[in-house]
Order: structure tokens, then C-alpha cells, then sequence
């Protein structure tokens, strides 16, 4: 047997070995099984990521006689996958810094022993200390937190990251003939290349909509071995109950179309048919099983592919406006002009908060949010389309964005608790309630 037939057997066999092995002597539960599936996804991800960049700066290339994916050879990144998951197992009570030294050192002995199977430039040390920081690290934290339950918004913002690069690059170059096919599409027009963008973006800021919506009111992650601790029905869930599932769908439904793919478009009916099927039906007896009337009701009232136009709201929320500012209370008349479902408005001089110092929601199941995501939250309850424009303004980066601009140009936040305020400064104008009941009627 030669040397690079030996390495090619070794690099994957003895990591899946010794993971196997590792698993052998814990305990079967839930939580191990959802650390080992998000470690496994989270590395193979992200190396993949981290060896097509090194492969273009030139920081390690790979012989040419191997298997590759994107240029990458496929026996080193499972077997470097399987190697830190099976590690962040086993690293999950140990400090962080310790076990980045440790790894570090057995990658500084190992990696040079790999040619010619791994041929090596002057700076592949960068790209080693880049593999460690960006993609040993995050993993061992997402295992370890998987494992304990424990830094929820963590951990869900590296899913998040994780399903990004699945859904929205590995999976369409899979589509699209691997790299080279994305030249063809950086190279569309740009106005087509805009609209693609948009297109894709809008289900994609769905699920994550929906994602943060499991973690804030559900206490639970996206994966089902990973589950939330009720049944969450607000956010997109009011409008249908597999909005994650549904952004999925579209994604590579809109990329198979905008770009003419049969392989996106087969990609988005085996997810919807996964999804109606195996998974819903799986999904539905174990969440009647935990939760009974309170998800019979739910499932009554929302569908779970095609959204409602109005929310299903089965407690209401409040938003809380300065009826003694003009500009809030104008937002409050905006509100009620629309008719919001399951919205009341209410003076925020009543309230007893004395940190109350911008235009805050108070859901009936939840933290209070305030300012910019408040307003974005209170557009859920109006109907699909402002919605949507409230999942735009609520994703990361955008709100904060957004409040900083608000901040700067509009009124400046401050405390209203105790202030005297006119009661008919948020009232309805009679021709705007003719108006509302007049389409009700219709």
C-alpha cells in the first residue's frame, strides 16, 4: 500500500474510530445526539469554508488523484470534521484556551506529516490559526452549550451561521457544478443580480425570523432533538406553522427559478416533501403528545405551509406609546387606523417602568422590546405584508442600524412614567372608523 492511499484511509478511519468509540461510553440522550449532529454540521461547514479561501490565498492545495468537492479534497475535511467534533466532546468540561493550545500543537505535528496527500506553503500557518479561531473554537463552545443547554442566543446564532452556509452556498454549488458555476452568476447584471438577492432574501429572513422567535418565546433551538418547552405561536408562527421549513422551500425554489437550476428545483420538492411528510407527521404526534389541546388549537387556527393574510392571535399584546409626544402618539393613531389583531395600545405614562423611555411592546408571553424592534413587532399584528416589512427591520444588524438612525434624527428617548398626557391624543378620527368598519363589512 502506498504512502497516500495509507493517509487517505488514516485521515478519515481513526477520527470515525475514535469518535465511535467516544460515544460508546456515554450515555444515549437527546442533548448528545443534537452536539454530535451540530458539531458534525458546524465543521464540515465551516472547514469546507475556511479550505476553499486557503485554496485561493494559496495557503495549502491538495494532490490532484484525490476525490475533491469544490476543490477540496474529501477524505482530510471528514476527517478533520469527525476529529474536532469527536474532541469538543471530549473537551466539553475543560477550559477553552487549554484545548485550543492542544489542538493547535497536534495540527502543527500532524499537518506536515499529510503530504503529499496535504502539500503545505511558507503561510499555512495563517490558515491554521484562522482553523482554529473561526471554526475549532465557535464548535467546541456550539457542543459544549448544546450539551449543557445552556448560552441559548449563542448557540442559536451559530446555527443560524451554520444553516446559512448549508442553504445558501454549499448546497446551491452543489446545484450549480461546485465553484466555478457562481462566476456565472456574480457576472449577471447587476439590476438582475439585485432582485435575485432580494428574492432570496426575504424567505431567508424568515427563518431566521422564525429561528430567534423558537429561542425567545420557546426556549428551544430549531433542531427537534434540541426542542422548545411550549408551543410557540407568535412572530411568523402566527402566520404558519413551518415558517423554517418554508424558508427552506423558497430559498431554493426562487434560486431554481431566477437562475433556470433543475437541481435547485428538485432540492426545494425532496425539502417540502421531507417536510409534509416524515417530518410534519413526526413533529405533530410528538407535539400533541407534550402539549395536547394547546397544539390542537394552534394547528386549528394556522396552516402549515400557506400563510394567513391576518395573524392568529390567542392573547393580546400591548404597545406602549407617549401619548404626551407627538410623534409616538401619531404612531399609536398609525397603528390603530390599521386595525391590528390582538394590538391594543396603551399611554406609556401609565406605566410603573421608570426605564421607559422609548415606544415599548409588551407581548402576553415575553420580555418587553423597545424602540425600533417594538415597532417591528407590533407590525406582525396588521397583516402578511407589514409582517414581512417587521421581520426586515427586526433581523440583527438591520434594527440596530435602524435605532441608531431613529436616535439620531428623531425624538430623543426619555422618560415619561407619571406625565400628564391627553387621553384622545391616540383616538381614531370618525372617518378613519368608518373607514375600518366599512371593511370589515366588505
Amino acid at each position: 500500500m502506498n504512502r497516500l492511499l495509507l493517509l487517505r484511509l488514516a485521515i478519515w478511519v481513526l477520527p470515525a474510530a475514535s469518535l465511535y468509540a467516544l460515544l460508546l461510553t456515554r450515555k444515549r440522550s437527546r442533548p448528545l445526539f443534537a452536539a454530535v449532529v451540530l458539531g458534525l454540521l458546524w465543521n464540515a461547514a465551516a472547514l469546507l469554508a475556511i479550505n476553499v479561501i486557503a485554496l485561493r490565498l494559496e495557503w495549502w492545495s491538495f494532490h490532484q488523484a484525490v476525490p475533491a468537492f469544490m476543490e477540496v479534497a474529501i477524505e482530510p475535511w471528514v476527517g478533520w470534521t469527525i476529529l474536532w467534533t469527536a474532541v469538543s466532546l471530549l473537551a466539553e468540561e475543560r477550559l477553552v484556551a487549554p484545548m485550543l493550545l492542544a489542538v493547535g500543537w497536534l495540527d502543527l505535528l500532524a499537518m506536515p506529516l499529510l503530504q503529499p496527500l496535504v502539500v503545505l506553503d511558507d503561510s499555512w500557518l495563517v490558515g491554521e490559526m484562522l482553523s482554529l479561531v473561526c471554526v475549532f473554537v465557535p464548535g467546541l463552545l456550539l457542543v459544549r452549550w448544546t450539551l449543557h443547554r445552556t448560552h441559548l442566543k449563542a448557540r442559536l446564532s451559530l446555527q443560524i451561521i451554520c444553516a446559512s452556509l448549508l442553504l445558501l452556498w454549499i448546497v446551491p454549488s452543489v446545484a450549480l457544478g461546485q465553484t466555478s458555476a457562481w462566476d456565472s452568476v456574480f457576472q449577471l447584471p447587476t439590476w438582475r443580480f439585485g432582485i435575485i438577492l432580494q428574492l432570496v432574501l426575504i424567505p431567508a429572513i424568515l427563518g431566521v425570523r422564525a429561528a430567534i422567535e423558537f429561542a425567545e418565546k420557546g426556549q428551544g433551538t430549531p433542531l427537534p432533538y434540541d426542542p422548545p418547552s411550549r408551543v410557540v405561536t407568535s412572530g411568523p408562527y402566527s402566520y404558519v406553522r413551518n415558517p423554517m421549513q418554508l424558508s427552506m422551500v423558497l430559498i431554493f425554489l426562487v434560486g431554481g427559478i431566477v437562475l433556470w437550476n433543475g437541481w435547485l428545483l428538485a432540492a426545494a420538492f425532496v425539502a417540502f416533501v421531507y417536510g409534509a411528510g416524515l417530518a410534519e407527521w413526526h413533529e405533530d404526534v410528538q407535539l400533541f403528545e407534550r402539549f395536547n389541546d394547546v397544539w390542537t388549537s394552534y394547528r386549528a387556527s394556522v396552516r402549515a405551509w400557506v400563510p394567513r393574510w391576518r395573524p392568529a392571535v390567542s392573547e393580546p399584546s400591548t404597545l406602549l406609546v407617549a401619548y404626551s409626544c407627538g410623534t409616538c402618539s401619531s404612531i399609536g393613531r398609525w397603528f390603530l387606523t390599521r386595525d391590528p389583531v390582538g394590538l391594543e395600545i396603551a399611554a406609556a405614562e401609565d406605566s410603573n417602568d421608570p426605564e421607559l423611555r422609548r415606544v415599548t411592546y409588551v407581548p402576553a408571553d415575553g420580555p418587553s422590546q423597545r424602540g425600533v424592534i417594538a415597532i417591528a413587532r407590533a407590525l406582525e399584528h396588521i397583516h402578511l405584508g407589514w409582517a414581512i416589512v417587521g421581520w426586515v427591520l427586526a433581523t440583527p444588524v438591520v434594527s440596530h442600524f435602524a435605532q441608531l438612525v431613529v436616535d439620531v434624527f428623531g425624538p430623543t428617548p426619555h422618560a415619561v412614567a407619571g406625565l400628564p398626557y391627553d387621553t384622545a391624543a391616540c383616538s381614531i378620527q370618525p372617518e378613519h372608523t368608518r373607514t375600518i368598519a366599512s371593511a370589515k363589512a366588505h
